[in-house]
Formats: C-alpha cells, structure tokens, sequence
C-alpha cells in the first residue's frame, strides 16, 4: 500500500479582530493533524500515542473516518512543517505551534478570544478629568454612531461599545498590552491543564519551526561591507524570531515550546500584534511587570534578549517592538526556505497554505473621476493599510521557478542512475560481503572517480561548496562566542574564512584541489552538510522500497525494516545537524570564538593568525571521521541484516554513488538537502474558497470598522470563530483528497465525510457559543440541505 506523507507549510496574515476566525482554522489544522498522527500511531503500535480513542473529539474521529477511507489507496500522515506569522497570524501561530509540538489542546485560547477579545476588557481604564471632559462630547459622539454607522452597522451592543470606545483617551493607544499579555500567560499555562505534556505530533526525526514577525521600532545598526568607504552602517528594524522543536528520539522533543518558554513566547505574541494606534509598543518593562504580577519566572531571559532580539543590557531598557504586519505582513519567504530543506519518510506532497481571511474583492469597474484621498486617509493608508497589503506575486513566482527546477532535478537524477548504478557496480566486491572497510574504500575511490570525471566543471562546485562551508562556520563563530552584538560583524568573519579557504586552493598541488590533502583534510573535517546531504539522498532511495510492484521479482518490501532502518540514518542526520547549534559546543570552542571575534572587532591583524587554530577547534569537537565509520558499518552491516540482498545492494550503491550526484545537483540547488524533488503546490484557506456551505452574501464579522468589529460584540467573534472552523474544515478535506489522488473516492463518500465534520464541528460547539443559535441552527439546516443523504448517518453513528 502506498504510504503518503501531506507535509504543510501554513502563512497567517494579520488582521486585527480577523484573529478570532484565523483561530477557527488553527483548531482544525490541529484536529487533522492530531486524527492523522494518533490513527497511525495506533496502527503501528496498537496503541494511540499511549492513551485511547476517547480522547479523540468528534471532529478528530471524523477526520479519522475520511483517512480510513482513503487507507485503501494511500495511508496519508498529515504533518506541518513549519508556520509563519504576523500580527494577529502570529499570534494564532505561535499558540498552534506549541500545541503542535507537544500534543496540547487550544480550548484554553478559545476562550480566551471569546470572552477577553471585546473591546470593554481590552481598554485600558479611563478616569479623572479627561473622562469627564469628554462625556460633554457624548451627545456628538451619539449623533456620529447613529447617522454615519446606523446602516453599516445594525448591533445595538457594537453601536453601544463603539461609543464607549471613543470615549476613551485621545492620543493615547486604547487598548491594554498588559492585559492581553496576562490572558495569553493564562490560556498558555491552561494548555497543559497541569499535567506533562503527553508526547508530540511532530514525527520521530523531524522538526516543527515558526516564524514571527516583529517591528523593531528603534532599530539594530547593521554594517555592510563596501569598496569606498569601506562599509556603511544602515538601520535594520524587520525582526523574524524563529522558535523550533525537533522529535529526537521517542519521548525526547528538543523544543523551544514547552513551559518554560511561555514567557518568551507571550513576548513574541504581544510584539506581532501590537497593531499602530491600538496597543502601546511593546516592552520589556512591560513584560517583566506582569510576570512580577503573576508570580511568574523567565528563565531564558537572557539568551532570549540577546540572541533573538539583539539587545544588550544597555539598550534593553528603552527598546520597543511594535506590529510585525509593519515591515512584513505576508511572511511567506521564511517557510518557502525552510520547507525546500524538509525530509520526509514516505511519499511526499508538500502544500503552502496560506490563511487569509479578507481575500481582495472582485470589483467590477467604476466610470467617472477618481476621488483623491484626503490627508488622513493617506496617513492611515501609508501606515497600515498598504503594508498590511503588500503583493505576495514575488513569492510565489520565486516558488514556481523552484517547483520547475525540483521537477528538471529530478528527471535529471532519474536519468543520471543508470550511468552512475554503472560506474559504481564495478566498485563492489562480487562474491564476497561488504564490510565497513571495504565500504569505506568504495565510497572513497567512488568520489575521487566522480570528480576525476568532473573535468572543469569541478572547479565551480569545489568552489560553492567551500563558500557554503565559510558561511555556515561564520554563523557558528558569531552563535557560540557570546560576544554582543556578534551578529553584525558576520559578514567580516565570513571574509576571513573565504580568504583562509581561497590561499587554500590557490596553493594546491592539484590544480583543481580535487586530491590536496589540505583541501581534502579541511573538508573530511568540516563539511557535515555534504554529509547530510548524502544520507539524505540514500533516505530518498529507501523511499522508493516502499513502492511494491506485483509485477517486479523483487520480494514485498517488510515496511517494519524498512522504517527502522530509516530511523537509524535519520539519527545521523540528527548527530550531524546538532554540530551546527551552538550547546554542541563547551567552553574551550566559545573562548576561542570570543578571542577570534574580539580581534575582528578590533580590526587586528591576529584575527587571520586565529582562523586556523579555530578551525582545528572545530575540527576536534565534530569527530566526523568517527561518524563516517559509524555510518559505513551502519551501511555495510546493519542495512544486511534488515534487507533483502537486491535492495541492500540498490541502498549500497546511492551510499557510495553519491558523489556522482551531488556534482549535478548541487551547484543547480547550492542548499542542503535535495532528496526532496517535489513541487510545492500553494492553496488559500478564506471565506471565498471554502465553497461547499457558502450562501450569497456571506461575510466575517470582524472586517466591520477596519477589522476591529469582532472586538466590540461577543456573537460577532462566535460567528467568525465558528466560520473559521467550518471553512478551514472544508478546505483541508480538499487538500486531503487532492494529496490521495483526484477521483480517489467516489464523491457519495467524499459528501458523507464532509458532512460528518461539518456536524462534529457544530455537536462540539452547540454548548460554547450561547450568542449565536439561529447562526448554529441555520449552519445545521444548511449543511442537512445540501447534504440530506448522508446527514443522517451522523446522528445515527
């Protein structure tokens, strides 16, 4: 049966009170994500991820019912792999992620947008004298509310709310940060519903990262490297914090989501949604005020201000963030990069999903002169609403152009095989076995055959992959030297790097540096990435095993190998990537690194004296000549004994061929990982696109007043709430069925699963949403409308 992994990389724009239905669609990525993982996992294990079946809400039972559907075709694990955000996104990102990565509920953050997100628990306390000079301007502010926003807007309770709300200060943002910053305290806090958190729903060996977006109001000077004068200095004010949790081994997620990091992540939360006008910028002041008010501690306080922020304690004290959507609103080039170096342990079919709630209207054209905007409607559009607006076209084009080269990479692979299976066939022994030795000297003599082969063309993949190898140990000397403000002088060290690399190869006694035993000492000694890659090449041959082909003479795969085997080369990607995080390291590296930049801060001489004995450093506490013999034993011993003999010498011969390979593809990708040629396809989760229970004239509450309107009515914020959930469920099913196969169900079944969720979705919520009955009520007879068939089913199951 073929195995399928749907990977999901998600973007969630901002979008002030658009907030409330983005996190409608959070609830149900989470419910797929959980049904998918927790059905395999039992299927696996016999059990499900240790506790049972009653602890699957409707929905999620649901969602299972449509993959045991389509089980007959494909067994599809649905698995996110990154999530960026801004603004009200980032928000709703940040708490997905971290139920994510540890298997916890957001029924705590429902409420907390329900009942908290109205504006008469946002604002701040109004009294003294500005208070009561303004109830003078009351009857005005009546007459205002009824003659220009009686037709747009029909609530008494929001009429009501809005005029209490232009009561409050003049001038001053209304709203609270110090509230909203204690509510998400609390809702992160109730996630666990004081237990441990129970497991993860990210994959044994994969990583879950999120990106938020954050306006650094002062700015971080960022020195650029010229000709004449020698560098400029420019203010950098765009912030993308970058959060991650990796499944190591079963029980252990390395993650920056647990409890103790709630603190940082609030900060972030608070940060990206701190929109212009209605919160007051951000703070540390702030935060650490209602930290002291709660009881509560911050542990990372310090790296977190350091090395995510860029502050010191001198300018920590007067630094402020304000709304991410200012500098970037859309964050899709933080995911489309990450998600192109993700791994998958089955077939893969990778969708960007991006959740935009106020899609642009189609409008139909309007004769007559154009009106020119007045002098506050610039202001305001130069401030918030073109930024928030700004086209996602470049992105996507960037995406398409990678979708064509992964499809041109892998025809190319697929055609290069056979003269590769060739040259390395005749590197094997033929009657007798492989051992770690032998396997070490085929992998050798292969790629000194492969570059040989190479001819000139070596010279431009020698030459980009030392210059990747200078960026990546740059990145490492600034992380673990400690030193403040290291990030700045980045670009300096990776010029002594390339200029200790380049004397390198021009003193080579191979006028190609294929076979210069100091070129090839340096990179057996520092190029984990090309080990990375080749361990993931050889993961991309175990793939195809999976495919079982009736017709061919090799025996049924035994799937139970084949992932422990897969497993074990996904922990040595695991050993090599943990080299390039800065806790590998101890003291002796992070003083040498300090030392180094100290003497590039200073412009001395010495630092290029330091560059060798540093790289000998790093030599001795990466061990790679360790790893590649465990490897080769792994490769040589461990995979005889887990497969048959045709596949085990297929796996041998991708393990020892690489080098062919990475000479092709490499110098086209000039990134880590290509054992994932896969197109990314781009889907829209809105109001617009989930069209199987849309009605004419159907809208979101809260893009009344500017996208503030679910702040100033309760039922308002359950109708989005809900209707993020019911689109978000609409469109997953698609997604789901679109990664299977189109035609892979018969469209009765594909109904009967529609309905199903649809009905879970209004059974959970019945209870919640007191405000809204005749929505809930009209919601139910919609869907048994369209779907009269099978709505009986459900309330029959």
């Amino acid at each position: 049966m073929k195995e399928i992994e749907l990977r999901l990389a998600l973007v969630l724009y901002g979008g002030v009170s658009l907030a409330i239905y983005m996190h409608g669609v959070s609830r149900e990525i989470l419910n797929l994500v959980r049904a998918s993982s927790y059905r395999l996992d039992r299927k696996a294990n016999g059990s499900l991820n240790g506790g049972t079946i009653e602890e699957l809400t409707p929905v999620q039972v649901a969602f299972q019912d449509l993959l045991d559907l389509l089980s007959s075709v494909a067994d599809i694990r649905v698995v996110v792999d990154a999530i960026a955000g801004a603004s009200a996104g980032g928000v709703n990102g940040i708490m997905l992620a971290r139920a994510i990565a540890h298997d916890l509920p957001l029924e705590s953050h429902s409420r907390m947008w329900l009942e908290n997100a109205d504006v008469t628990r946002l604002s701040r306390p109004q009294t003294g004298l500005s208070r009561y000079l303004k109830i003078s301007v009351s009857p005005v502010l009546d007459r205002l509310v009824s003659s220009r926003l009686n037709k747009q807007i029909e609530s008494a309770e929001t009429r009501e709310k809005l005029r209490q709300f232009m009561q409050a200060r003049w001038f001053s943002p209304p709203f609270s940060g110090e509230r909203f910053i204690g509510w998400m305290l609390d809702a992160c806090k109730n996630m666990e519903k004081g237990e441990e958190p129970k497991g993860s729903l990210i994959p044994r060996g994969q990583t879950l990262d999120l990106f938020v977006t954050i306006t650094d109001y002062n700015g971080v000077k960022r020195r650029i490297l010229l000709d004449d004068p020698a560098y400029v200095e420019e203010w950098d004010h765009r912030r993308i914090l970058n959060f991650h949790a990796v499944h190591r081994t079963p029980g252990f997620v390395d993650s920056e989501f647990t409890a103790d990091n709630i603190p940082e992540l609030v900060f972030a939360a608070r940060a990206t949604s701190s929109f212009p006008g209605a919160f007051p910028p951000a703070t540390m002041s702030e935060m650490e005020r209602v930290l002291a008010r709660h009881g509560e501690t911050w542990d990372n306080r310090e790296d977190f201000l350091t090395q995510r922020l860029c502050l010191t304690p001198e300018t920590m004290s007067n630094h402020c963030f304000v709304d991410g959507s200012v500098v970037m609103n859309k964050p899709f080039a933080p995911v489309i990069n990450v998600i192109e170096d993700r791994p998958a342990a089955r077939e893969v079919a990778r969708r960007l999903i991006y959740v935009d709630p106020a899609p642009v209207e189609l409008m139909e054209g309007k004769g007559g002169p154009i009106e020119l905007p007045g002098f506050f409607r610039v202001i305001l559009a130069s401030l918030a609403h073109i930024p928030r607006n700004e086209p996602i076209g470049d992105d996507l084009k960037e995406l398409e152009q990678n979708n064509r080269r992964s499809r041109w990479l892998s025809q190319l692979i697929d055609a290069a095989g056979p003269m590769v299976e060739q040259a390395v066939s005749g590197l094997l022994p033929k009657r007798r076995a492989v051992t770690a030795d032998i396997l070490s000297k085929c992998r050798k003599d292969a790629t000194v055959t492969a570059f040989e082969q190479a001819g000139f063309a070596f010279l431009n993949y020698q030459s980009l992959k030392l210059h990747a190898l200078a960026e990546r140990l740059a990145g490492l000397t600034a992380r673990i030297s400690e030193v403040p403000g290291a990030h700045t002088y980045e670009e300096t060290v990776l010029g002594h790097y390339s200029q200790h690399f380049t004397k390198l190869t021009a003193e080579s006694t191979d006028v190609l540096g294929r076979t210069d035993p100091n070129v090839v000492a340096l990179l057996r000694g520092l190029d984990v990435d090309y080990r990375i890659r080749r361990l993931r090449f050889v993961i991309r041959k175990l793939n195809g095993f999976y495919n079982y082909q009736p017709s061919s003479k090799l025996p049924p795969p035994n799937t139970g190998a084949l992932d422990h085997m897969k497993g074990l080369l996904y922990e040595q990607i695991d050993h090599l990537t943990w080299r390039w995080t800065e806790r590998f390291y101890g003291g002796r590296s992070r003083k040498q690194a300090e030392e180094f930049l100290k003497a590039v801060e200073a412009g001395s001489s010495t630092a290029c004296e330091q560059v060798v004995p540093l790289l000998n450093g790093y030599t001795h506490m990466m061990g790679l000549t360790d790893l590649d013999r465990l490897q080769d034993e792994l490769f040589a011993e461990t995979a005889r004994d887990l497969l048959d003999a045709e596949r085990h010498a297929s796996l041998l011969r991708a393990y020892i061929g690489f080098g062919f390979y990475d000479l092709i593809t490499f110098p086209v990708l000039q990134r880590n990982d290509f054992s994932e040629v896969t197109e990314i396809l781009v889907d829209r989760i809105s109001p617009r696109d989930a069209s199987s229970l849309y009605t004419e004239g159907f809208d979101l509450k809260g893009k009344a007043l500017n996208a503030f309107g679910a702040f100033f009515n309760r039922g308002w914020r359950e109708h989005d709430y809900l209707w993020g959930r019911l689109n978000a469920a609409d469109r997953l099913v698609s997604i789901v069925l679109s990664a299977a196969g189109e035609g892979t169900l018969p469209q009765p079944q594909v109904n009967q699963a529609r309905a199903r969720i649809f009905l879970a979705i209004l059974e959970e919520e019945r209870e919640n949403l007191s405000q809204i009955p005749e929505e809930l009520d009209r919601v139910d007879d919609l869907i048994r409308s369209i779907y009269p068939d099978f709505a009986h089913v459900t309330e029959e199951v």
